[in-house]
């Protein structure tokens, strides 16, 4: 019996390990390689085109979008056993939100100096998706600012007394 439960449980260890490296490796390739999306990061920060800064912008918060939607890996397991493996969270060595948000509000900030306030307008409401996350607190507050200096009535501010 005790063999049984040694068994067991190299089992489980196993598969554990096995779906976190299956997890991790396709969040990585289905979202577009990582160096590709630092590479379309490092130009927006350099960028001076509105419609590279733009498309740079749309193309990091598509991969943001998609690796909060995407399904990891599922190893089909019994319902006794599924209790005691967790889901694995997929991790990438920077924060493809921040990434996206930083680019988005770059992007803004060249449309509202071109006078293209429409373009900017659509580009700072995307960083303000990120708002109920306080590890974006920087950027969102940065898109009110400017969503602010463009039309006063487009930013409702609220405010949280204890």
């Amino acid at each position: 019996m005790k063999n049984l439960r040694l068994i067991v449980v190299s089992i489980l260890i196993a598969v554990a390990g096995f779906q976190t490296g299956q997890s991790a490796q396709a969040a990585v390739i289905d979202n577009g390689s990582f160096m590709s999306l630092w590479k379309t990061y490092s130009h927006c920060q350099t960028a001076t085109n509105l419609d590279q800064l733009r498309e740079n912008a749309l193309t990091l918060t598509t991969a943001a979008n998609r690796s909060h939607t995407q399904e990891s890996f599922v190893l089909p397991l019994p319902g006794k056993l599924e209790k005691f493996v967790a889901t694995p969270a997929a991790r990438f060595s920077v924060d493809v939100n921040a990434m996206a948000a930083a680019c988005s509000l770059r992007a803004g900030s060249a449309a509202v100096e071109a006078g293209k306030l429409d373009v900017a307008k659509d580009l700072l409401r995307t960083v303000l998706l990120y708002q109920p996350q306080s590890e974006y607190a920087y950027y969102t507050l940065q898109a009110k600012v400017l969503l602010l200096e463009i039309e006063p009535s487009v930013v409702e501010v609220t405010f949280n007394l204890p």
